[in-house]
């Protein structure tokens, strides 16, 4: 996850978002970002009202049940953009006393309420039209060729409403506006699959009308579930992406002094990071100066992403000699183990007259929980010999926020 980028918008959505948003290239603003959520909100509740109302007008008109389920699909589209409008307006709103890092993730809990009205009016939808089916139950379809060609026509307007969210979508780069984006264009391929069923039905096949109808249902239930798979991996702390970490490293190792960073933690709120991470110094250094790396990085980092950062510093031996020895050692075990990453917080202590040295090893998160007591038993045996004078203490991890070598 990187910082969010403007990306000009073309054709007439450009022209649409010239017009009607105010610092249309401040896209991490929340205040910009809830304009672009109401502009592709509102053009999407207005056009689909017109195309729900026509389909449902044809769909009685004629008695196909394909074309008044496809009615009620677009009626949801109007009301899922209701939800994005409501979402972006209170993801807008600024933290409080019971919120401290503000409301931005209400964009996805309007995703995903969205999500489960889709999936409960498809399940509705095609509960009725399989037990017609079951029960052998047909309707005759006064289709004609000039209902089809009015049914076709509102394909071509819901395309153009799939390529204007995506262009909203894509310009802040906005989960919800690209959720109802391809809401759009599903509610495209079900239009086609009900045009395909009108032609058949005047071709005699009335069976097919209520097929259609519960074929429609099964496309409107996946677009529910793929919304919400969307919308709760972010809700439940989805881990930002590598070219993301990389970065958040990178600026915290700028300076020499640091020797190393681990334990990356990255919250997102909307489109804030709130970062923590441990931060490996000389321990020669002096508090304060410790201290001074660590605001640096911090400042670095903050600069960076939008959000806030806060750092850990470990005081670490990088020049001594023992370090140097015991870490050779330790990186032979992460080049040779492949469910070792890496390893950190290598640290020396004096006791009953004998180092104690102490460290972590970072896990493949593939590997169970389960086998950590034996694999620590295996490198105990494997390092043991190598480093004989000293007392080991190492604990196992899962490697969640790695930098993959």
């Amino acid at each position: 996850m990187r910082p969010r980028e403007y990306h000009e918008v073309r054709g007439i959505t450009g022209w649409l978002v010239r017009t009607f948003i105010r610092d249309r290239d401040q896209v991490s603003n929340p205040n910009v970002r809830a304009r672009y959520g109401n502009l592709g909100g509102w053009v999407s509740v207005t056009l689909n009202s017109f195309l729900a109302l026509g389909k449902g007008f044809l769909g009685l008109m004629i008695g196909s049940q394909a074309l008044i389920a496809d009615a009620m699909h677009s009626a949801s589209d109007m009301f899922t953009s209701v939800i994005v409008i409501i979402g972006f307006h209170w993801a807008k709103r600024p933290a409080d006393e019971e919120h401290p890092f503000g409301h931005a993730n209400a964009e996805l809990v309007a995703s995903l309420v969205m999500s489960v009205l889709l999936i409960i009016a498809g399940f509705e939808l095609g509960r009725m039209y399989s037990t017609d089916l079951i029960q052998g139950k047909t309707h005759e379809v006064l289709a004609n060729w000039w209902v089809v060609l009015a049914v076709t026509l509102t394909i071509v307007l819901k395309e153009w409403l799939f390529n204007f969210a995506r262009g909203l979508s894509a310009a802040i780069e906005s989960s919800a506006l690209d959720a109802d984006a391809w809401h759009h264009r599903l509610d495209s391929i079900t239009t086609v699959i009900v045009v395909i069923g009108l032609i058949a039905n005047m071709q005699g096949l009335v069976w097919l009308d209520s097929a259609i109808g519960a074929v429609v249902s099964l496309f409107i239930m996946y677009s529910g579930a793929s919304i919400a798979k969307d919308s709760i991996s972010p809700l439940l702390g989805k881990m930002v992406d590598q070219e993301t970490l990389q970065e958040i490293r990178e600026l915290a190792l700028q300076d020499k002094q640091v020797g190393n960073v681990h334990d990356i933690r990255v919250h997102k709120y909307g489109e804030s990071l709130y970062i923590t991470l441990h931060m490996e110094v000389l321990g020669s250094l002096t508090p304060v100066q410790m201290h001074d790396l660590a605001a640096e990085a911090g400042g670095r980092i903050s600069a960076r992403f939008p959000g806030d950062c806060n750092i850990h510093v470990d005081p670490v031996e990088f020049d001594a000699p023992r370090y140097q020895a015991v870490a050779k050692v330790l990186h032979e075990v992460v080049d040779h183990r492949r469910e070792i990453i890496d390893f950190h917080d290598l640290q020396f202590r004096e006791s009953e007259g004998k180092a104690q040295v102490y460290w972590e090893f970072s896990v493949d998160p593939k590997v169970p929980d389960s086998q950590y007591p034996s694999l620590k038993e295996e490198i105990t045996a494997t390092i043991q010999p190598a480093l004989g004078e000293l007392n080991l203490h190492f604990s196992l991890e899962p490697g969640f926020a790695i930098i993959r070598r």
